[in-house]
């Protein structure tokens, strides 16, 4: 596999389903050398997919700066084990598990959309909505393999 992208959150808790609504665009647009997921949260059974990936890709919503995307890289090592009796997985521990459990995780990178209101409702934000074609610019530079992130070695 090349490339994984893990879209999740809950899209009917309003800017909560910005990683779900970039994730739908994205797998409307991309190759098939690119596998994309949606789902409400990480769990365990993702960890084999990700074991096989290349390139992972989280894309989440963020309580915090509205409108605003971030990305950072998620270091493979620096996870820890996830919590004890839980289906719900961090990117980190998601990572661990794959490493733990199938010898291997990949460059994994976090993108995270500012949300503004995270009530119950089932469309997004004027704000996150704005925000969607950022999302998907800095995941077709993070797929081309063009960005200046340093290599984790």
């Amino acid at each position: 596999m090349g490339s994984l992208i893990i879209g999740y959150g809950n899209e009917l808790r309003g800017d909560d389903g910005a990683g779900l609504a970039a994730a739908r665009l994205l797998a409307e647009s991309l190759g098939e050398e690119v596998e994309v997921v949606s789902c409400r949260q990480l769990t365990p059974e993702l960890s084999e997919a990700a074991s096989r990936a290349e390139l992972l890709l989280f894309l989440d919503a963020a309580a915090e700066a509205p409108g605003e995307v971030r990305v950072r890289e998620i270091p493979a090592e620096a996870t820890g084990a996830a919590p004890a009796f839980t289906h719900h997985l961090t990117p980190g521990q998601l990572l661990h598990l794959a490493q733990s459990l199938y010898g291997r995780a990949p460059r994994a990178f976090l993108i995270t959309i500012g949300g503004e209101s995270f009530d119950l409702a089932d469309e997004l934000s004027p704000t996150a909505q704005t925000a969607l074609p950022a999302v998907i610019a800095a995941c077709r530079l993070l797929l081309s393999r063009q960005f200046i992130f340093p290599t984790n070695t």
